[in-house]
């Protein structure tokens, strides 16, 4: 795990002011938000625990077009055009409509963070405080190096959601997936899925091929389903070593995207695809979304209310193609194994796999992201 890079001694230095824009948050959807505030004159402050680009939870896959459209193909790996199912009766290559890429996390953090001009700080958000804020409409919100505030507050701190206050939206009662993957050393050529309930009664396994390492891991739809010794089981399989762990939960359900005066976005939201666990894409999509409203409020455009009600609105527009995923999420488990096969295979006609796999990218289609921001062009930071 990656230490928490945190000020110490005489460079803890207390943070306090207020500033346009807070966002709580430095990987995917909250750099999606700051990169869509570029060039608006805005203060934005990013607060984050660890550093930009330290953390990788995800197996860090994306349609390959969102990068090109982002002008992140800098981080790319690995690009592929088939997806190869297994399942414990036989397997199904599709040859998919559009690529998908695997990518480096810190590069592409570090590329997103060149597209800002925000300030960012190390901090551990722990919630919203009741510190007065002189009669403003600005938001105190409560770090471990002090309070900073502002009326336009983002939580886009992932699933714990720290900014809605004590919901009691924990593991396992809370609908969460989990997974776990590790990082063995040397490629792969295909990407590939399992769903097997040898390796996990309600979910899938995956390896993800990155360039000189392949991503091998678990997920779980039942987050009371521990997949440490099943992720081990499948990287034995593929004769891969068990090296580097990471893992994290993952939301299956949307929530509300704005609550408390708090705008959230990724996986605080549930911006998370059902059945396929797919939030990198979803992370950004939200985000610039929301960044494109908030810059509509500091450039006078609108207010903060309005900002709510049309972020909340395009949110919420989306919730029926979750509840679908969701649904279909509750079914594939129920399906008896000797059945699954023979599905898959059926399902792997060009006709069905350009039908499924083209709407399923227009759940959150790259050319949103056509029309990007003017780059504030420098490199990863080091706090001051």
């Amino acid at each position: 795990m990656p230490k928490r890079a945190t000020k110490t001694g005489s460079e803890r230095t207390p943070l306090a002011g207020t500033h346009d824009v807070l966002i709580c948050g430095a990987s995917f959807a909250g750099l999606a938000v700051a990169r869509e505030l570029a060039g608006s004159g805005a203060d934005v402050l990013i607060v984050d625990r660890y550093e930009i680009g330290e953390r990788q939870t995800s197996a860090c896959g994306i349609p390959t077009e969102w990068l090109e459209k982002l002008d992140l193909m800098g981080a790319e790996r690995q690009r592929f055009d088939t997806l190869v199912i297994n399942t414990p009766h036989g397997s199904s290559r599709y040859k998919l409509p559009w690529t998908f890429s695997t990518f480096d996390y810190r590069t592409l953090c570090g590329l997103m963070w060149d597209q800002c001009d925000a300030r960012f700080e190390t901090a551990k958000v722990e919630g919203l405080a009741s510190a007065a804020t002189n009669g403003t409409d600005a938001i105190a919100v409560e770090t471990d190096r002090g309070i900073v505030s502002a009326p336009l507050v983002v939580d886009a701190l992932g699933w714990r959601r720290v900014l809605a206050g004590p919901a009691g939206y924990q593991p396992p009662d809370a609908p969460l997936s989990r997974g776990l993957e590790v990082h063995p050393d040397g490629g792969a050529e295909d990407l590939e899925i399992w769903i097997d309930r040898r390796y996990v009664p309600a979910g899938y396994g995956w390896s993800f091929p990155a360039g000189e390492e392949t991503r091998i891991g678990v997920g779980s739809f039942d987050p009371k389903f521990h997949v440490r010794k099943t992720t081990e089981l499948l990287a034995e399989d593929l004769h891969r070593d068990r090296v580097r762990y990471q893992g994290n939960w993952i939301p299956h359900k949307l929530r509300a995207a704005t609550g408390r005066g708090v705008f959230f976005t990724g996986d605080s939201a549930g911006h998370c695809l059902p059945l396929t666990a797919e939030g990198i894409r979803t992370a950004l999509y939200f985000g610039m979304d929301l960044g494109r409203e908030l810059r509509a409020v500091v450039e006078g455009r609108q207010t903060r209310e309005q900002a709510a009600a049309n972020y909340a609105r395009f949110s919420d527009s989306h919730e029926w193609k979750f509840k679908w995923m969701l649904r279909t999420q509750k079914i594939v488990p129920r399906v008896p194994p000797r059945v699954l096969g023979p599905l898959i295979r059926l399902f792997g006609t060009k006709r069905f796999v350009d039908w499924s796999f083209r709407h399923y990218l227009d759940i959150a289609p790259p050319e949103f992201a056509e029309t990007p921001p003017e780059p504030a062009k420098r490199g990863i930071p080091t706090t001051v």
